[in-house]
C-alpha cells in the first residue's frame, strides 16, 4: 500500500514540476469544501483544518516551483 502512495506521490510531483495547477486546484477545492462543511455543521475544527489544507495548498507551489 505505501508504495503505491509513493508512486502516486512521485507520478504528482513530476506534474507539478511541470507547471500543473490541476492537483493543486483540486486540494484547494478540496479544503474549501471542508471548511464550508464546517460553518454549516458549526464546527470550529473543520473551519480550522479547511482553512490550513486550502492555505497550504496556496503557497505550496512557490516552494515547489522555485
Amino acid at each position: 500500500m505505501s508504495v503505491l502512495a509513493l508512486v502516486l506521490a512521485a507520478d504528482v510531483f513530476d506534474l507539478q514540476k511541470e507547471g500543473n495547477i490541476a492537483p493543486f486546484a483540486l486540494l484547494f477545492a478540496f479544503g474549501m469544501a471542508v471548511g464550508i462543511a464546517g460553518h454549516l455543521w458549526g464546527s470550529k475544527d473543520l473551519v480550522l483544518a479547511g482553512i490550513l489544507i486550502a492555505g497550504v495548498t496556496a503557497v505550496l507551489p512557490w516552494f515547489l516551483w522555485t
